[in-house]
């Protein structure tokens, strides 16, 4: 039996080792990754995850939209691990923490693909070459990058994805939040995902079981 590990909300304590389906909803993960911002918050304007994923959703195919939105959401719960932290932890650590990080990462994406009745696809190369397009584009317009090494195909995706990185610079994170939650409600009504339900209840987390306190953790 595994103990559990508290992670706390606004709405109460969860679980990370027992995530249920209310805990990932359309309107938790949306509200958090649009708090989080990509690049450790060094771009030029407020970018963050849920604006990333609206960007690769934009650019994958069809089929594979629903898991392009969700590609990120296990970061509502890790945070955006950046891969030059990745890389700092590895050199100071060893590389078992890549493997944990990775293993932690493809854990919750099975989790959230079962809540959000939509295959994990966390290994799929059309998804990964989306991300990677929108992280061509993400740079170019934030850092200054070219895409001229880009061939032609590649380079015509990323300058749309540059174009749509524009036409949102200066939303506020509640607009992105809530086009995260239209877009996550309009890709259910198409049937490429299922909404999961919203908690009636806390989870219950115990700190007896746990032995995390709050109020004793939260002194000085």
């Amino acid at each position: 039996m595994s103990l559990a590990i508290p992670f706390h909300t606004l709405s109460g304590p969860i679980d990370l080792a027992a995530l249920r389906d209310g805990d990932m909803t359309a309107a938790v993960i949306g509200d958090t990754l649009a708090k989080l911002p990509r690049y450790n918050g060094r771009t030029g304007w407020p970018w963050s995850v849920a604006a990333h994923s609206l960007l690769v959703e934009h650019l994958a195919p069809p089929d594979l939209k629903g898991w392009a939105l969700l590609h990120d959401a296990h970061e509502a719960f890790l945070g955006d691990i950046t891969t030059p932290v990745v890389e700092l932890l590895c050199r100071t650590g060893g590389p078992g923490v890549e493997k944990a990080i990775e293993a932690a990462k493809l854990h919750l994406d099975h989790v959230i693909a079962r809540a959000w009745g939509y295959p994990c696809r966390s290994h799929s190369l059309a998804i990964r070459q989306a991300d990677w397009l929108a992280l061509q584009a993400e740079m170019a317009v934030f850092f200054g990058t070219s895409l001229s090494g880009l061939g032609p195909a590649e380079r015509q995706q990323a300058d749309a994805a540059v174009a749509c990185i524009q036409t949102l610079p200066r939303l506020s994170w509640i607009a992105v939040r809530d086009a995260w939650i239209r877009r996550a409600e309009v890709l259910a009504q198409r049937g490429l995902l299922r909404l999961p339900p919203a908690l009636l209840q806390p989870h219950p987390v115990s700190p007896a079981r746990t032995g995390h306190h709050p109020q004793r953790d939260a002194r000085p």
